[in-house]
């Protein structure tokens, strides 16, 4: 019997392996990509967990566990969400990286990324997952230096965090099995439990341990950006949530002796609301497209720790419906900053962006209408899960949601600047205006924005599948 985890390791590597060969031609790598990863997420939100099912001839369980390199991996219900969730984002990534090339390394490595990921979520023993976290990294400054001259800060910077957790994770996992040891004594898990909080704390990293996430947003290839972005905080959130399921008493760990009230649950609320606000100082006065669409992305991500630091406490539903928005807006955005910055010869600074949304109307509006979604604006795919944050906030301290929309109101300033810069006067008259399909893929991109807002009942299946897929795990901070 073969285990669903074996198609999460083979299929896209296999498809990987073509892709690469057609690397030299956009369209063809493009569409094989594609439809590879859009297979992918078919195929893991079809399949019923803990069952059996055919597959190409055999019979394949979807939860049956795997031995690899003495390490146990197993497909769960959690996982199985989240990568398929994660092979429909990479699929619109993809589309978008048709028209706007990222670099020939994306297609094939996008997917095998996409697999290591998988390795990451299955892994049974959840102390040794930033171990692979680190190697996802590593791979992943490939895609994002993408062959580029110059700056390497985003390619490496990305490294750094889950680099240093590795061995927070590790003596936190020794401390936990000198535990049978000395049963009546709670030192070691402690100890343990101090060690895993400040891993946690690297890895989901709230202001001021945000500069990563900037870099990353800034210099790599927007396409990529958004999507490793994307997965990086859906795959950190659920080791958070499988660690704390498995060891329940992760869940009222503090980080040091000397502040016994300091919890992680505290530093990711504050860190959580310092980094909205600190998102929206420093996106009100950008004068780059990129910096200020990556402070954007940091807002929401600033949103989605609150939602953590209030502890999930019974529902981690809050959680999911802020990433699924986070990651559709992210896509459209970074799609349409990517035509911009093709089009002003690879810079986004307003000197050189100045007046390209005349030419590139299209464009111009997917990126501010995705930005208007990170920041939760009404109408968008966004302001559920920002109003919903906003409820549960207001009813801890109105304070609380003074700070968050502080934020909001500070990259609006910033988003009213880049609109007038794009609209400004055109000095290259040469330029020329967009091509139908770019036209189109852009329309379909401000399409999956509008219309959930607008039209509820369109994404209401999907997230009755987040409710059952998160709403029964138990466990917060």
């Amino acid at each position: 019997m073969m285990a669903g985890v074996v198609v999460v390791f083979t299929l896209p590597l296999l498809a990987a392996l073509l892709v690469y060969l057609l690397r030299r031609w956009p369209l063809p790598s493009a569409i094989l990509a594609g439809l590879a990863a859009l297979f992918l997420g078919w195929l893991l939100w079809r399949w019923p967990n803990g069952e059996t099912v055919l597959f190409l001839g055999r019979v394949l369980r979807v939860d049956a566990p795997v031995q690899l390199l003495g390490q146990t991996f197993a497909l769960g219900p959690t996982a199985q969400w989240v990568l398929g969730w994660l092979a429909l984002v990479l699929a619109a990534a993809y589309l978008g990286a048709w028209r706007v090339s990222p670099g020939r390394t994306f297609f094939p490595f996008g997917l095998v990324l996409w697999s290591l990921f998988g390795a990451v979520l299955t892994i049974q023993s959840l102390w040794l997952a930033p171990i692979l976290l680190a190697a996802v990294m590593a791979v992943a400054t490939l895609v994002i230096q993408a062959g580029r001259q110059g700056s390497t800060r985003g390619a490496l910077r990305a490294l750094w965090l889950p680099v240093l957790a590795i061995p927070l994770f590790l003596l936190a996992a020794w401390y936990v099995e000198q535990t049978p040891l000395d049963p009546e004594s709670t030192q070691a898990l402690q100890a343990a439990g101090q060690f895993a909080s400040v891993g946690l704390l690297l890895l989901l990293a709230p202001w001021p341990l945000h500069a990563p996430a900037v870099s990353l947003g800034e210099e790599g290839p927007p396409l990529v950006a958004a999507w490793l972005l994307t997965a990086l905080a859906a795959t950190i959130v659920t080791l958070l949530q499988g660690l704390l399921v498995q060891f329940q008493w992760l869940q009222g760990a503090v980080l040091s002796y000397m502040l016994p009230t300091v919890r992680l649950a505290e530093l990711l609320l504050y860190g959580g609301m310092a980094t909205c606000l600190w998102a929206g100082l420093a996106g009100a006065v950008q004068t780059n497209l990129s910096r200020q669409w990556s402070y954007a992305s940091l807002f929401t991500y600033g949103a989605v720790l609150i939602a953590v630091g209030l502890g999930a406490r019974g529902s981690w539903t809050l959680v999911w419906l802020l990433l699924l928005g986070r990651g559709v807006a992210m896509i459209v955005s970074a799609y349409g900053l990517a035509l911009i910055r093709q089009r002003a010869g690879g810079l986004t600074d307003f000197a050189h962006i100045q007046g390209l949304g005349t030419r590139l109307p299209w464009a111009s509006m997917a990126f501010l209408v995705g930005v208007l979604s990170l920041v939760g604006m009404p109408l968008t795919v966004g302001f559920a899960g920002q109003w919903a944050l906003m409820q549960a906030l207001g009813s801890e301290d109105w304070y609380q949601v003074v700070v968050v929309l502080a934020g909001a109101l500070g990259l609006a300033v910033g988003l009213m600047r880049s609109l007038s810069a794009l609209l400004g006067p055109l000095h290259n008259l040469l330029l020329e205006r967009e091509e139908r399909a770019a036209i189109v893929l852009a329309a379909l991109g401000l399409l999956a924005i509008l219309a959930p807002a607008l039209y509820p009942a369109i994404w209401q299946d999907s997230l009755n599948a987040v409710v059952a897929a998160f709403a029964a795990t138990s466990g917060g901070l």
